[in-house]
């Protein structure tokens, strides 16, 4: 008989508190209704697709690059990837001719620039959704695929000696390649060699992660964080010290920014 003596004031307790709850949480239910009502239609609407462009820097150049995106559901979205960034090499430091005026800064040692087209399939996966009053949304993104290594040769100006009937030398302004007898005055004009460039094929992969900041359902805004992994089986050669550098491994912070749409 106590046990039910305690248990009723315990009730009565419950009962009353459930009771004086329930406006509250009617109420916060018709904020969220009449919020969603509020909205124009195009922020109401279920999209499957999205297409983004995007603008990166990474451990050793940048990029720019372009998604194509299918929304699976509300937690998946696959995308086909595009994108070309520069590579350097962290030996790469600039210096100048002070024998000479007007001369042009060049990196010693350089034997190539260094372009790399890739085009992958990836995922996105949400982690944490957007709250309705808004906030960031997290994903985890993956990425695979082709890699293809451009190498354009890095010409100088240099300074050469062509010989003369009479026993001397007459001093010449020539474009050369690397080479590590030479007298060097200066980078010569990006075009130079362009017709020379190589090719060198490979394969990557990424793992990162997506941060979703765009406050409107139509709109992409997300910065993404990736570390990648890339390998060329025929090496990529950037600097005399380091000829044919097979693996890269590379940390790229990227903005994104697009729409989302239906396909009819």
């Amino acid at each position: 008989m106590a046990m039910i003596a305690l248990k009723r004031p315990l009730l009565r307790i419950l009962m009353f508190t459930l009771l004086g709850a329930c406006p509250f949480l009617l109420s916060a239910q018709n904020i969220d209704i009449q919020s969603d009502d509020d909205k124009p239609i195009e922020e109401r609407l279920v999209y499957t697709r999205q297409n983004t462009f995007k603008v990166a820097i990474h451990s050793q150049g940048f990029g720019i690059g372009f998604n194509i995106g299918k929304i699976k559901t509300i937690n998946r979205t696959t995308n086909w990837v595009a994108e070309a960034v520069s590579l350097h090499s962290p030996k790469e430091i600039k210096t100048v001719t002070i024998s000479q005026y007007n001369t042009r800064p060049f990196v010693y040692g350089k034997l190539n620039h260094a372009f790399v087209l890739r085009f992958g399939y990836g995922e996105s996966r949400r982690i944490f959704g957007k709250p309705y009053w808004g906030g960031i949304e997290t994903r985890w993104t993956y990425e695979f695929g082709a890699s293809l290594a451009l190498l354009k040769p890095y010409y100088y100006y240099v300074v050469t000696y062509q010989p003369t009937s009479s026993g001397g030398y007459i001093e010449r302004i020539d474009e050369q390649t690397f080479q590590s007898d030479i007298d060097i005055l200066g980078r010569a004009p990006f075009i130079t060699g362009l017709s020379e460039t190589k090719f060198s094929p490979g394969a990557h992969a990424s793992l990162g992660l997506s941060f979703e900041v765009g406050k409107s359902r139509t709109r992409v805004q997300s910065i993404n964080l990736d570390v990648k992994a890339e390998y060329f089986p025929l090496g990529v050669a950037i600097m005399a010290a380091e000829r044919n550098k097979w693996f890269y491994l590379t940390f790229m912070l990227s903005y994104n920014w697009g729409s989302r749409f239906n396909k009819y």
